[in-house]
């Protein structure tokens, strides 16, 4: 898929969202403000208000990080954020709120940014035993910082810190020791975390996954994930990208849970139900799909953590009443 083919369909389908909320939903909101304002029509204020912030935390980064280059001299490899906007025709157009800090020591990181005078926010519950430690904040700053012990992966091993490092490329901020992952490595991580968080969700996500492997090219992305042991993820999502994303392709036969993708739209609350039944058995590794997919009709059958089977029932009765209907919305109206 040629660059100049990737960004007219990308503005096509954010022009084409029904909603602001959707807009938000996929992370096109800034673009479609930037196609808005291109075209002579008005910007909504709260798209405005997006992009002040947007303005905000792209003039905030460069200070945090050498606040950050300050306090330690351990080497730091940026995922996500910047280092994946840099790869959008501008980096304002590509949302972000936090800075993804992978190191080898996350603890003694994140102790040395804590002397500096950064704090730990949100519940400390959360972040337990997962793949990065409580985020960390300045006052004077409109985003966060979150060290990262390891990628967000679905298998029990990672790529190692090592081996990133070793391929890795400097970053936007041009710091010594502040480096940004090799496309065809970044590629295959963003793939990785945006399965792991919720597959097939976000437009943006696919388009950081194209724009990247445009960069690396990708036969070298395929051989990545290979190495890695994640190829049947790569290979869901990059015909997620080519069916989604190349408008020449678009009249294939669209799956039920990437249906919201062609119309730049949430899923609805019956959509969302195929992808937690389908996602997780689409992605796994061929010796696990068995288990995968038993695991995923439990999940989706019994009761939720300190849910009751009556209070289940309901939540699925109001479910089937509401099956057409964004998920947000469901949410929201419960």
């Amino acid at each position: 898929m040629e660059n100049a083919v990737l960004w007219d369909r990308v503005g096509e389908l954010a022009d084409r969202a029904p909603r602001l909320s959707d807009l938000r939903h996929h992370k096109l909101h800034l673009l479609a403000a930037s196609r808005r304002r291109a075209a002579g029509l008005d910007v909504p204020a709260d798209l405005q208000t997006d992009e002040r912030l947007s303005a905000a935390i792209l003039l905030g980064a460069g200070a945090l990080m050498r606040r950050v280059r300050a306090a330690t001299d351990a080497t730091i490899i940026v995922m996500k954020g910047p280092e994946v906007a840099a790869y959008w025709p501008q980096a304002r157009l590509r949302p972000w709120k936090d800075l993804d800090l992978l190191v080898e020591d996350a603890e003694a990181v994140q102790a040395a940014l804590l002397a500096a005078g950064f704090v730990e926010i949100g519940d400390p519950a959360i972040y337990e035993n997962i793949h990065h430690l409580r985020p960390l904040a300045l006052s004077e700053f409109p985003l966060s910082i979150e060290v990262h012990m390891r990628p967000k992966w679905p298998t029990s091993t990672p790529p190692a810190f090592a081996e990133l490092e070793a391929s890795a490329v400097p970053s936007s901020f041009g710091l010594a020791g502040v480096l940004a992952p090799c496309p065809a490595h970044h590629a295959v991580m963003l793939a990785a975390h945006a399965w792991e968080h919720d597959p097939l969700s976000r437009l943006g996500a696919l388009v950081d996954v194209a724009a990247v492997t445009h960069a690396a090219g990708e036969e070298a992305v395929a051989a990545v994930a290979r190495a890695w042991g994640v190829s049947r993820l790569w290979t869901a999502t990059w015909r997620a990208v080519e069916d989604v994303l190349d408008d020449a392709v678009e009249s294939r036969q669209r799956p039920i849970w990437r249906r919201h993708l062609y119309d730049a739209r949430e899923r609805t609350v019956f959509e969302n139900h195929v992808q937690q039944l389908v996602g997780p058995v689409a992605a796994a590794p061929l010796t696990t799909v068995p288990s995968t997919a038993a695991r995923a009709v439990v999940n989706t059958l019994r009761p939720g953590p300190d849910e009751s089977w009556s209070e289940k029932l309901t939540r699925s009765r109001r479910a089937l009443r509401n099956a057409s209907i964004r998920r947000s919305d469901h949410l929201e109206a419960s």
